[in-house]
């Protein structure tokens, strides 16, 4: 058994040593961890040792129990999670990085926490006062939370940008929020699976892409604006 430490977040993890060389995502934070071959030399006494299941393993807000799991061989979700165009994805169909023509927003769950767009000003942090850099301001970044990564495909036209689809993914419970600070790319890290929009959320959603987009690029979007309209919470998007 090999022993590790998530750089992210700290937690003490097993792996099996058949696994060495490989990479997978912390339980914790959803940081991808490369499994490295031990070191020959003695290892210290560890106090609190977690391992990793083969599914994907979330820890609570309230607990303060370490969980104690497994590395498997296989750590991705295996379910198709429906979207509401009849098509479907899988975890495996997760961003690695965000695209540049997309936009992309974060909810808590009710409202909108930070939005992204390839702008060069990095991620913004929703606040009582407007949007504010969350590289400059790491410190009101939450550590943990029940967040929704939110990507709005867009697609450019002869007539300009439009908006033709919305994916919604969960984020990891604890420390998802503070990777906005180290770059653009860094939060997709700590996506766990698809995830599914409440009531709450969707209308942060419509609110922001009426303050953020010209009229005529999400007009002709019915697709899109029909899933936020609607009472439908068990699908991941459309488009």
């Amino acid at each position: 058994m090999i022993r590790i430490t998530c750089e992210s977040c700290g937690s003490k993890l097993n792996a099996k040593d058949e696994l060495a060389g490989q990479t997978r995502k912390c339980p914790k934070c959803g940081t991808p961890i490369l499994i490295r071959q031990p070191d020959p030399r003695p290892e210290a006494p560890m106090e609190q040792v977690a391992s990793v299941a083969e599914a994907t393993v979330e820890t609570t807000v309230e607990t303060t129990v370490e969980t104690t799991v497994e590395i498997g061989a296989e750590q991705h979700l295996d379910q198709h999670v429906q979207v509401s165009d009849g098509k479907s994805f899988t975890s495996q169909d997760l961003p690695e990085r965000l695209d540049r023509l997309n936009r992309y927003l974060i909810c808590d769950k009710s409202h909108l926490v930070a939005a992204w767009e390839n702008n060069g000003n990095g991620w913004m942090l929703k606040t009582n006062f407007g949007f504010v850099n969350a590289a400059r301001n790491h410190e009101q970044l939450p550590s943990q939370g029940d967040f929704k990564f939110v990507e709005l495909r867009m697609k450019m036209t002869d007539d300009g940008l439009r908006l033709i689809g919305i994916r919604s993914y969960q984020l990891a419970k604890r420390w998802a929020l503070t990777t906005l600070e180290r770059g653009d790319d860094q939060i997709v890290s700590t996506i766990t699976k698809p995830g599914f929009l409440n009531k709450e959320q969707k209308n942060a959603i419509r609110k922001a892409i009426n303050d953020q987009f010209m009229r005529h690029v999400w007009e002709d979007a019915d697709n899109v604006l029909d899933y936020l309209a609607g009472a439908d919470y068990h699908t991941a998007g459309v488009g």
